[in-house]
Parts: C-alpha cells; sequence; structure tokens
C-alpha cells in the first residue's frame, strides 16, 4: 500500500526545502502520493499543489490582523481538506503562525496520522514557551541546526537535526566565469547583487529604498551593473523594479542558474531572510535591509533574545554582515556602503574571510550526510514508529531559601562598596561612555 503525504509550505524558502525532501522520499518509496500546498520546486517533484502557496504567507502581527478572517478560512479550509484526504503524514514546512494552528486543529479534530514540521521554530531566539506548545499537536520536528532538538526534547518531542539544505550547495560545481560570459557581462565593472525579496510587502516597501540607494551609489560611481536573480512568479513585480534603475540589470528567472549568479556576484544588497544567508555560504560580502510595520517591530524587540536579524550573525554570535533595519534602512546608509566597498576592495576580501566562519558552521562533518536524504528517512522511521520518545529531563531541585537577617540601618553611604548594586543598566553606561568620548 503506497504511502499518503501531504505537504504545506507557503514561500519561497519553504518550497526550496519541500522540493529535495519529496525527491528524497519518492527515492525510497517511488509509488508515493504527493499532494497539498507548494511551489514550483515542489511541484517539479510530483506534488500537486491545491492552491497558490503566496496564499499562505503574511509576515508582521500587524499585517496577519490586517488578514486574519482570510487567513482563518484557509486554515479551516486546509484542516477540512486534510481530513478528507487521511493522508499518512502532514508535512509543515516552516511558516509557524499558519501550520501550527493546522496542525492544532487537526490533533483537536482526531486526526490519526502523522504531523512532522520541517524547521523548527526559533525558540532560542524568543517566545521559547512555544517548544512545549508544539510538543502537544506534532509527532516530530526536524531541526536545521545541531543546537536545536534539545529544546524540544526537553518536553517529549521527538526531534532530529537534519542539517542545513545549504550543506548541498556544492562550492566546486559553481562556474560564474561561464556565466559572466554566457550574459556578456563587462570584466571591467563590478557586480552588484540585488535581492528585492519575495513577499509583496518586501519589493513594495522596501524595494523602492533599494531603488533610491542605487540611484544614489550610480551618481558617485557608474562603473557596475546589477544582477537580480528571483523567482519566475516575480518576474514582472522585480522587472518593473529593474525599470527604475539607472544601469544595466539582469533579472533572472532561471533556477538552475540561481547559484552561478550569487557566485558571480562582487557584492550584494538584499532584502533579510534566506538569501542572506545563502550568500554568506559562498561567500559573497553584503548587507541586509528590512522594515516592517511599526507596532510589529516593538513588539519583536520586547519579546526577541538576540542582537541580530542575519542569521549567520546570529550563528557566529557576531556582525560579520551589516544590516540596515527599521530607520536605519534610508537609501543613503545602504548607499554609502556599497560606495565604500566599491572604492576599497580591501574591505571586500576582509568580508569574504569573515564569511568563510559562516560555512564552517553549517557544513557538516560527514560528506555524504546530505539534509533532504536525513529528513526523509526521519519521516519513514516515524511512521514505522523507529523513533524514540524522549524523555524529558528531571527537573532541577528548587534551591532552598536562604533566611536574610534584617540590618537596621540608614541606607547606603556614597563611595560604599554597596553602591555598585545601584549602577544603572548598560546601556546608560555606553551612552555615557560615548558622551565623554565626544
Amino acid at each position: 500500500m503506497s504511502m499518503k503525504y501531504f505537504f504545506i509550505a507557503g514561500e519561497p524558502s519553504g518550497d526550496a526545502l519541500g522540493g529535495p525532501l519529496i525527491k528524497a522520499l519518492k527515492e525510497k518509496q517511488p509509488d508515493a502520493k504527493i499532494t497539498g500546498v507548494g511551489g514550483l520546486q515542489m511541484q517539479a517533484q510530483g506534488l500537486e499543489s491545491l492552491l497558490p502557496m503566496e496564499e499562505l504567507c503574511v509576515i508582521g502581527l500587524w499585517e496577519v490582523i490586517s488578514q486574519l478572517s482570510r487567513l482563518m478560512r484557509l486554515i479551516n479550509a486546509m484542516t477540512e481538506e486534510i481530513i478528507e484526504q487521511q493522508p499518512d503524514v502532514v508535512i509543515t514546512i516552516d511558516l509557524p503562525d499558519f501550520n501550527f494552528r493546522v496542525a492544532e486543529k487537526l490533533k483537536r479534530a482526531g486526526f490519526k496520522g502523522k504531523i512532522v514540521h520541517y524547521v523548527a521554530p526559533s525558540v532560542w531566539a524568543w517566545r521559547p514557551g512555544r517548544a512545549k506548545k508544539v510538543s502537544k499537536f506534532l509527532d516530530g520536528i526536524m531541526c536545521l541546526f545541531p543546537f536545536e532538538p534539545e529544546h524540544f526534547e526537553a518536553h517529549g518531542l521527538r526531534s532530529k537535526y537534519v542539517g542545513h539544505p545549504l550543506i548541498e550547495v556544492k562550492h566546486e560545481t559553481l562556474n560564474p566565469d561561464l556565466f559572466k560570459e554566457k550574459y556578456g557581462l563587462r570584466k571591467d565593472a563590478k557586480k552588484i547583487g540585488v535581492f528585492f525579496g519575495s513577499r509583496p510587502h518586501e519589493f513594495n516597501k522596501i524595494g523602492p529604498i533599494i531603488v533610491e540607494s542605487i540611484r544614489m551609489l550610480h551618481e558617485q560611481d557608474d562603473n557596475f551593473i546589477l544582477i537580480a536573480p528571483t523567482l519566475p512568479s516575480l518576474e514582472m513585480e522585480i522587472t518593473n523594479l529593474a525599470n527604475e534603475l539607472p544601469c544595466k540589470t539582469y533579472v533572472l528567472t532561471d533556477q538552475k542558474e540561481k547559484w552561478d549568479a550569487f557566485a558571480s556576484c562582487d557584492m550584494a544588497i538584499a532584502v533579510s531572510g534566506t538569501v542572506g544567508l545563502e550568500l554568506a555560504y559562498i561567500g559573497i560580502p553584503h548587507l541586509i535591509a528590512y522594515q516592517v510595520h511599526p507596532l510589529t517591530y516593538l513588539i519583536i524587540r520586547f519579546l526577541v533574545k538576540i542582537k541580530y536579524a542575519h542569521l549567520g550573525n546570529i550563528l557566529l554570535e557576531d556582525k560579520v554582515v551589516d544590516e540596515f533595519l527599521q530607520g536605519d534602512c534610508t537609501p543613503f546608509n545602504l548607499a554609502k556602503t556599497l560606495y565604500k566597498w566599491l572604492k576599497h576592495p580591501e574591505m571586500l576580501e576582509e568580508k569574504q574571510e569573515d564569511l568563510k566562519r559562516v560555512k564552517e558552521v553549517l557544513r557538516a562533518d560527514d560528506n555524504n550526510f546530505v539534509p533532504s536524504h536525513e529528513a526523509a528517512q526521519f519521516i519513514i522511521d516515524l511512521v514505522n514508529n523507529k523513533v524514540k520518545k524522549p524523555k524529558p529531563p528531571a527537573p532541577k531541585p528548587k534551591p532552598e531559601k536562604k533566611k536574610v537577617e534584617k540590618k537596621k540601618g540608614k541606607g547606603l553611604k556614597k563611595g560604599s562598596n554597596e553602591s555598585s548594586e545601584m549602577v544603572s543598566p548598560d546601556i546608560s553606561d555606553k551612552e555615557e561612555a560615548n558622551k565623554t568620548e565626544q
């Protein structure tokens, strides 16, 4: 009897994960039936998509609220479709705000199949309580980074580190010289990659900022050309933006040329997202830009426990990639950084050296380690009950409360050692130090 899989992916990064995973599953189970929602890469491997993938993707608190009724209708419809089809496994890829609601509804409805999520939510960065919550309605979770499984195993959820898909990109197969020759790219001109994002919010809001930054750069130095890789579904939108640029721009949609196009760039400017880690992995110096609704940003600032937005910076705990977020995301700031790189090639060389560390962090020690195959095997083992349920760690004993004797006194005296407990927070100290230096 053939296995039935139902996939849910709602954005290009999820589609890029889903395509190789479906291929790996079919290699192990040639008669498997694949349905659900996904993009071109998943469809190329045999997925019958029920609706356009882009219908599911909304990013940001305010953006979600404004489309809440539509999203709830989609969640309900997706749940009903899965219950009607009764697949053996539901595989949700990233897009947690949508996918977790579907998964939770399925469990409440008594769905008997397995529910597996691909790309663990970043509980180590913010909202750690999600680890316990998802353990109640997921049967398994597949993690991209080796330090993630323990967060979910602590709550009894079957978890596995399957590796980041970038591991499957082989540097030795990249051929930027052939790519440059094919498109007749001038050898004397710098090649700047321009990545406008994959969501309407991104190329509508941040796209014009990037366009204006390129205009400002062009006024100071016009010895460069632009390479703008994008998805076939976004070709018209990105071409419209490219038409506003003052210099030669190559809009590329052939996914087979994606990595050669990346490798052809001397530097890049990108909307923050998956593409940032991709550029870092192959060693292309770049900066990231991003803006969200002010309300969304305030909430993120309150909840997020990490300092950086770029995954490479997060993994290294170091700012190796320049980030321009919210108010810092201005045409002037972006243009100024690119101009410095154009005028000082040695800065690009330093960036390339820094980015090698990102590759080292992501790369697996075993050359035979293939993330899509690891993910496929985990799913098959889970269905066949070969994955043991982890035992949550024993609760830590509560420390004994020490009795504190109250001492009579008139408070802290100036110059006393005890006053060190009343110093200002770090941020204030830094501000004062800056004032002194100035």
